[in-house]
């Protein structure tokens, strides 16, 4: 059976919600195929329970075995000088079919290093389609589509995983997960951390990042510069969970892969956000506010 593995990073002791949906994603597609599906979870030096906490988050969404490497070399930003070669075993062992990096540095840091040990394509800020096709009298098939737009969104690219000669190793975009896709827990393996060649790195300092939760957010919405700051708090005060706010002239807006991306009076051909799907919202931020309103009382989601 083939395998999937998806990466899960976690960020001030929580699973991101990005990871979450790599996992619901690496479900959807291993019940259309039939795959087992593998999350791997690197750590620091943690507790048991703090292990069996965050297992139980991965399962809920749909991971049939998790496979935990805790090290103190794993303490800090992911990269591959730390986190590859623990990685690279993990590929080499289980030679996966697909492995899936959540939206986020980590993907951008290890994905491509991987591809090239394991001569695998890789694919950033990606999305998946599994359309079916009748192939009447025999049973219901699917096609596994990896799919990259462009940041200048006139182009698609689509990768059919089952044409393909090659493993992938994809960095989805930010998305909210579908729960009750698996079960309670689900069985944790340890893994040992081989040493890499600069073992004795040392994390010397860390501090915030102000686009981390841009990088996560599934939603974005989108204003002009001008926006009066009055309308910008009011904005904000209206965003569902897993939404952000910016403006065009955010350096940061560049590393967001939002699930959906909302413009209001802003011109899309100025951006370079790769997004799944774009809406133009008419009107002003006032008008939008009073939409994320009434969204959130309905569905507590943004409206698609």
């Amino acid at each position: 059976m083939a395998s999937i593995v998806a990466y899960i990073e976690v960020r001030e002791g929580a699973v991101t919600p990005p990871s979450l949906f790599v996992i619901s994603e690496s479900r959807r597609i291993a019940q259309a195929v039939g795959a087992t599906v593998y999350a791997f979870l690197p750590v620091g030096a943690i507790s048991h329970v703090q292990i069996d906490q965050l297992a139980e988050q991965v399962s809920a969404v749909g991971a049939d075995r998790i496979l935990c490497c805790s090290d103190q070399t794993l303490v800090g930003p992911a990269l591959d000088p730390t986190h590859g070669p623990v990685l690279a075993q993990l590929a080499d062992h289980l030679r996966p079919l697909l492995v899936l990096f959540p939206a986020g540095g980590a993907g951008e840091q290890l994905g491509p290093p991987l591809a090239v040990r394991v001569g695998a394509a890789y694919v950033p800020s990606a999305s998946i389609e599994i359309p079916a096709l009748d192939r009447s009298p025999e049973p219901q098939s699917h096609r596994v589509l990896i799919t990259r737009r462009r940041a200048a969104g006139d182009t698609v690219r689509r990768i059919d995983l089952g044409d393909l000669e090659r493993p992938v190793i994809a960095v989805l975009h930010a998305g909210s997960p579908v729960g009750g896709l698996g079960e309670s827990y689900a069985e944790v393996e340890m893994l040992p951390c081989p040493p890499g060649k600069h073992s004795e790195l040392h994390l010397l300092q860390a501090s915030s990042d102000p686009a981390a939760a841009l990088e996560a957010c599934s939603s974005l919405v989108c204003v002009s510069d001008g926006t009066p700051v009055s309308d910008l708090e009011t904005l904000r005060t209206e965003l569902p969970a897993g939404a952000c706010l910016g403006t065009v002239g955010d350096f940061e807006l560049s590393r967001a892969t939002p699930e959906s991306l909302f413009l209001t009076g802003v011109d899309e051909a100025r951006l370079a956000i790769r997004a799944g799907a774009v809406w133009i919202v008419s009107g002003t931020p006032a008008d939008l506010a009073l939409a994320l309103r009434r969204a959130r009382e309905r569905h507590g989601v943004l409206p698609a």
